[in-house]
């Protein structure tokens, strides 16, 4: 035990203590910080000497699973306004902190509520209890979720995680704990560069072989790397790239003197999303609309999926994957958490038989995701599922029906077509979780898509987080065509031709061949959305 608390202690000072002159990624910091303020602000410093202790032995089980599962706990006394530091485990958000399937605290012999969640599919477990004259006890919680994932074959990943600060040890005890106890089945690990502070960061160290080694406890582990490029410490660049089941790192990992400190920015992302795709990768783009290569890559088809929510600026959904869709790109969606999974952000794919990272990421590359920190959403058009193309040649209608289920109250269901939301459907709550249902036919003649949404002005999760989730889309095909508005396409390319001369104000290039192997990513994506263009404009 002495041991144990010693590892937590230091895994909680080394994450979220003495963070001031390590950025991590710019976009992100400034949040990590405020959020470290606030939790100082709402936990009450545990004194054990000023009075007498109980040690309390919490285990928490799931329904339908046979072993015990970590999850994250929160403790307040009666009385009191702020919960407890539980200093000998890991801290979450607005007092909760992650525990072990058993764990045995110390806490002051008297009156408290406990709470316990695991992951989003099952109600907060309370209770409450007297510790009064004790100096040890027992408290088993039994949670029974409301949704089950697994039953209907749903696999949730986050796609995008860094750790930093941390030894072996305290990684190891971190992946074995916070990724089960927010009840995830895949979490990607990747290296990334940024000088001075990248030895700061633990995952810069993983390796394939690391996968397997640390992969344990119902979570699979995913090996990947942050492909970057930024111009200065924080400033846009080409953007940030995860390229996914690699079988090695692609080099270099970060390019330009504004992530390293030396070198030029002759080179374009597009040389490391290329070595993935010969590898048989995948290429998943970063903090939704960051960075001036995302336009390039999605008109020639070279990223397979969009992650949204993962750090950025850019958050709204119709800012970061409507547009695409508007011009006949698909675009499947994802997200993850970027630095410490500090929220319960994943997306979920379905999948048939043993988990693998490959059939995993097959899943995602053709669309068959959706994307959550909470409410769980179902969607069908005509029977088809998430990323299929239903093909009409004629006017015709289609028959949606969706569900959405959460713990906490999302407001409301909204069905999106062609980014624009035509129907809303308020929750109602069921026994211990909320829900809302949709069954409708539409009236088409168009192409077109069709997508389920819940609004992002709900409300927050249980860590505190704004709520969100997304379908990705069910394509319309209409009479051999899918969705393409010229005036986006256009706007599109006024923003590649923008990007070029920003470029070239902004980077430093060593000869006009590194000037040309930049540029001539922007002018191939510029030809091929105008050859779009005239192609439309002549049918």
């Amino acid at each position: 035990m002495r041991l144990f608390s010693f590892l937590l202690v230091a895994l909680l000072g080394m994450c979220f203590i003495g963070t001031d002159g390590v950025d991590g990624h710019p976009q992100t910091r400034q949040r990590f910080l405020r959020q470290q303020e606030q939790r100082q602000k709402q936990v009450q410093s545990l004194q054990p000497d000023s009075q007498a202790e109980c040690a309390l032995t919490i285990e928490l089980t799931v329904e339908g699973r046979r072993r015990p599962v970590a999850g994250n706990l929160r403790i307040t006394l009666a009385g009191a306004e702020k919960p407890l530091e539980l200093g000998e485990l890991i801290q979450r958000e607005l007092g909760w902190f992650a525990m072990p399937a058993r764990a045995t605290i110390q806490l002051p012999a008297s009156k408290m509520t406990v709470e316990v969640l695991h992951g989003i599919q099952a109600p907060i477990g309370i209770r409450e209890m007297d510790l009064s004259g004790r100096s040890e006890a027992r408290l088993k919680i039994k949670l029974t979720p409301f949704y089950s994932t697994s039953e209907r074959g749903l696999v949730g990943g986050n796609t995008h995680l860094h750790l930093m600060k941390l030894t072996y040890a305290e990684m190891d005890h971190y992946l074995r704990t916070v990724p089960q106890a927010d009840d995830l089945d895949l979490l990607f690990v990747s290296v990334l560069r940024r000088i001075p502070d990248e030895r700061d960061y633990i995952t810069n160290t993983f390796t394939p072989g690391d996968v397997e080694r640390f992969g344990q406890d119902g979570v699979q582990l995913g090996f990947g790397e942050e492909h970057r490029h930024n111009f200065g410490r924080g400033g846009e660049g080409y953007g940030h790239v995860m390229l996914l089941n690699i079988p090695e790192l692609v080099r270099p990992i970060s390019i330009g003197p504004g992530i390293m400190g030396s070198g030029t920015d002759g080179l374009p992302l597009r040389q490391g999303i290329l070595k993935t795709h010969r590898d048989g990768g995948t290429v998943v783009w970063c903090h939704n609309t960051f960075g001036h290569e995302d336009l390039p890559s999605w008109t020639r088809n070279l990223v397979h999926a969009q992650n949204i929510f993962d750090g950025g600026s850019h958050g709204a959904y119709d800012a970061t994957f409507y547009r695409y869709l508007d011009v006949g790109m698909r675009v499947p969606f994802s997200t993850g958490t970027d630095w410490f999974v500090y929220d319960f952000n994943r997306v979920y794919v379905p999948l048939e038989g043993s988990l693998t990272q490959k059939k995993w990421l097959t899943q995602l590359q053709q669309g068959r995701s959706f994307i959550t920190n909470g409410p769980l959403l179902e969607f069908h058009a005509n029977g088809h599922p998430l990323g299929d193309t239903i093909k009409l040649d004629e006017a015709g209608t289609i028959t949606l029906r969706g569900r959405a289920v959460g713990r906490e109250d999302f407001s409301h269901l909204e069905l999106v077509h062609n980014g624009t939301v035509i129907e809303r459907i308020a929750t109602r709550r069921v026994g211990d979780h909320f829900e809302a249902r949709l069954n409708r036919v539409v009236t088409v003649d168009q192409p077109g898509w069709f997508a389920l949404r819940t609004d992002l002005a709900a409300g927050n999760n249980a860590f505190g987080k704004p709520l969100f989730s997304h379908t990705s889309p069910v394509y319309l095909e209409y009479q051999g065509r899918l969705r393409f508005r010229a005036e986006v396409a256009e706007a599109m390319v006024s923003e590649m031709t923008a990007s070029m001369d920003f470029i070239n104000q902004m980077a430093t290039f060593a000869d006009e061949e590194e000037r040309e192997s930049v540029m001539k990513v922007y002018r191939q994506a510029i030809q091929s959305m105008q050859e779009r263009i005239a192609s439309r404009r002549q049918e």
